[in-house]
């Protein structure tokens, strides 16, 4: 769950999508979540070869906004945020970076399935920010999803996962930065005029500049062979430039709610290549406290989705007949 969202998708598509594309987009969205749960194995591939969490993020966030700038310059003319929008967009890189830490730094300290569920609580985190700010509602779906997405975490946090206290607290703030990331990215939705993959070339470029910066002051750790120096690419070209480009196309073609239920895959795809590759072996309370975790966000997700698709409607529906024309 690291991407990058330009919110240019109305309400009103939550629920419809292109039958022609729809399997272009199932397989835009796959793989893209894919790319973002390897992330995790890449990391720990990178930091055995004695590469610092500063140095890999200053990596993966710069060589990931070549890529993108070169997609941008592919796609010409695309027009770059500005002014108020373009602000916006790095501060968001600014809380993406910040988030970005905290999810590599947690690796350090705890399993990558522990570190993957504890972010997907993410979406109920946004729910009770967007509530305390007044920018959304926060009823009955809300606080029932909030007590699933709890108990999951007590689950994780008893369960029979590698790691420490430590570990799941930092984890626990990545998710919680990246809910202050999703609420700054919805209200940047009004700038509609913006290409999101050059406004998230935007977001790239600041994260990357933050980590560079970190990075050559604290004395910067780079990879020493070509495993490493492979797996940082997989990680800037793949699990970023890549991943957010074919779930941003993927957006279009499904919507956003079908693209975020899809969305689900990525952590069981962490959890699966920690058990192949890293040795990691979740019992079955963790197991079950994932599920209860996945189902609450995916649940509420489509919860609000419909009853904004249903608000979206309802305006249509009492809309005079000069302004349906």
């Amino acid at each position: 769950m690291h991407r990058t969202y330009h919110s240019r998708i109305s309400n009103a598509t939550c629920f419809t999508a292109n039958s022609d594309s729809d399997y272009m987009g199932y397989l835009l969205v796959l793989i893209s979540v894919t790319c973002f749960g390897a992330m995790a194995l890449l990391a720990r591939i990178t930091y055995a070869a004695g590469v610092d969490t500063y140095s890999l993020l200053a990596l993966r966030f710069l060589i990931a906004t070549v890529v993108m700038l070169g997609v941008v310059w592919l796609r010409r003319p695309a027009r770059f945020p500005r002014g108020a929008a373009l602000r916006r967009y790095i501060l968001m890189g600014t809380v993406y970076a910040a988030m970005s830490w905290a999810y590599f730094d947690a690796l350090h300290y705890a399993a990558s399935a522990t570190v993957a569920l504890v972010l997907y609580a993410a979406p109920i985190l946004v729910a009770l920010i967007a509530a305390a700010l007044r920018i959304d509602r926060f009823g009955l779906a809300e606080l029932l999803a909030l007590a699933i997405s709890t108990t999951g975490l007590v689950l994780v946090l008893g369960g029979t996962l590698q790691g420490s206290l430590t570990g799941f607290t930092i984890a626990f703030i990545a998710a919680f930065f990246y809910a202050v990331y999703i609420v700054i990215g919805s209200r940047v939705g009004a700038d509609a005029d913006a290409d999101p993959i050059a406004a998230a070339s935007v977001v790239l470029a600041t994260a990357g500049i933050i980590f560079a910066g970190i990075s050559l002051g604290s004395g910067p750790h780079l990879p020493h062979t070509p495993g490493a120096w492979a797996a940082v690419g997989c990680i800037a070209v793949f699990s970023t430039a890549l991943a957010i480009a074919a779930f941003n196309a993927g957006i279009l073609r499904l919507g956003p709610t079908l693209a975020s239920v899809l969305a689900s895959v990525e952590p069981v795809v962490t959890v699966t290549l920690g058990i192949l590759f890293l040795d990691e072996h979740p019992g079955p309370r963790t197991l079950f406290g994932g599920l209860l975790i996945i189902g609450a966000a995916t649940g509420l997700s489509l919860v609000r989705a419909r009853r904004k698709s249903g608000s979206v409607q309802g305006n249509i529906a009492t809309m005079p007949q000069s302004q349906k024309n």
